[in-house]
């Protein structure tokens, strides 16, 4: 049977009891010594400040994409947790004022940052850089903010968030004026400032030692190109060498400097038994990806990874099933290939979707791996097919699920890769279909 080794529930718990004690450990340590008389509004606005900062700073550890949880979640998850915990951070820093305003109107005067204490000041300023953050993530597309750009607006804002309301805690003084409790707080910052440094000092210094560069540029159908990179250094990796499990993916950066703030995720799309030259499919869309095809041969590449759960290492299924659409196809052919280079004789079904049956990214690898590969069947699902086409029509759903799966289907590993509403409506369609969830893993591109 599948086994999915990256999301066992014992280190799952494991982790999200860690998360829990370091986000409530400042308010059951700062609130030891609790004044009844300051009243229960008070003391409820405070906690939810305390609170609302050690969330916040627990972002720069989920922002810092650690080997060991996104084996155990899979990066997209802690993404996606990363994105959604901001409401819930979101709330409790703005209630802690709020509250206290609708407490005592009184309160409201400390908004005047120019009569008000210095602390009040860093309060508000915390506050409005957080609004900021929110408004700048939400709206990014239609303030026409590049994404380049976002991710360094995105860093700083965090930052300085943090670091203001810190400032604002340790000038009140009241709930950490003992030794201990300013111990707390302080180590708490230095462990936020020491993850920055990793991820912004220690790995770019790394990538740079291990840095890549194109020795290949070739295009692809529905205009995406796939780039082979090699290793300036390879004695830079050891006597290992660098590796990855197929179906993983890396963030690239192309040329500059490895300290840049912008990396893009891209799965590699070449075996995992041929590590000493990898290769990515990219599909042109905006910014990065529209110069891909006009890379230079020789020309530096960065990679940070590799990163995903999406593999199928270590599984021991009678066959596996792979189901994609569009670009999302390139972490199955990596698998596919690593299969097809290891000599397993595992039956692979690849269920493919797109919308022009011209433009299927990865076509003539495929065909190339069918030879190779008795084992392997692949089934085109196209949505606007031509007059001539007589294959799968429409889109990935339980009807055509139900038509081509094999009569084994609960006992295969099921891989997935494509947008959010693909992802949805096939995940939705194997359930109906009576498939168990532990035997599906799944990824979403364009997460970041």
């Amino acid at each position: 049977m599948p086994q999915r080794r990256s999301r066992t529930p014992a280190r799952a718990a494991g982790w999200a009891a860690l998360y829990l004690t370091i986000a409530l450990g400042p308010l059951i340590l700062s609130l030891i010594q609790l004044d009844p008389g300051r009243g229960f509004w008070v003391n409820l606005s405070v906690a939810a400040g305390f609170v609302g900062l050690s969330l916040m700073g627990l972002q720069f550890v989920l922002a810092a994409h650690t080997v060991r949880t996104a084996r155990v979640f899979g990066l997209d998850l802690l993404l996606r947790f990363h994105r959604q915990i901001t409401w819930l951070i979101a709330l409790l820093i703005f209630a802690h004022p709020i509250i206290l305003f609708l407490w005592d109107p009184r309160f409201l005067a400390l908004l005047d940052v120019a009569q008000a204490p210095a602390r009040a000041r860093f309060a508000v300023v915390s506050v409005v850089l957080l609004a900021v953050l929110i408004v700048t993530s939400i709206w990014r597309r239609r303030l026409h903010i590049r994404y380049a750009v976002w991710q360094v607006m995105h860093s700083v804002l965090a930052t300085l968030i943090v670091v203001t309301a810190l400032v604002h805690v340790l000038l009140i003084g009241y709930y950490v004026d003992e030794p201990w409790e300013k111990a707390l707080w302080v180590c708490y910052s230095l462990a936020f400032v020491s993850i920055g440094v990793w991820v912004r000092i220690v790995r770019p210094i790394l990538r740079w030692r291990r840095r890549w560069r194109v020795v290949a540029v070739e295009n692809e159908a529905a205009g995406s190109s796939t780039i082979e990179l090699e290793p300036v250094d390879p004695r830079s990796f050891g006597p290992r060498g660098f590796e990855f499990e197929a179906g993983q993916y890396a963030w690239i950066h192309v040329g500059g400097s490895p300290f840049a703030m912008t990396y893009h995720p891209f799965s590699f799309s070449s075996s995992a038994q041929s590590p000493g030259r990898v290769r990515f499919t990219i599909k042109p869309e905006q910014g990065f990806t529209a110069t891909v095809p006009h890379l230079s041969l020789g020309s530096v590449v960065y990679l940070d990874g590799p990163w995903g759960h999406l593999t199928m290492e270590r599984n021991d299924a009678n066959g596996f099933v792979f189901i994609a659409a569009g670009v999302g196809v390139t972490p199955m052919l990596s698998m596919i290939s690593t299969l097809a280079d290891r000599g397993d004789d595992r039956d692979c079904l690849l269920i493919l979707g797109n919308r022009h049956e011209d433009r299927i990214i990865g076509a003539d690898r495929l065909r190339e791996l069918q030879e190779r590969m008795p084992n392997l069947e692949v089934v085109h699902v196209v949505s606007r097919p031509g007059d001539g086409w007589d294959g799968e029509t429409g889109r990935i759903r339980t009807d055509v699920l139900d038509r081509v799966l094999p009569t084994d289907r609960r006992e295969r590993a099921y891989f997935l890769c494509a947008s959010g509403p693909v992802m949805d409506a096939v995940t939705a369609a194997l359930a109906t279909l009576g498939i168990p969830d532990a035997h599906v893993s799944a990824e979403r591109f364009a997460m970041a």
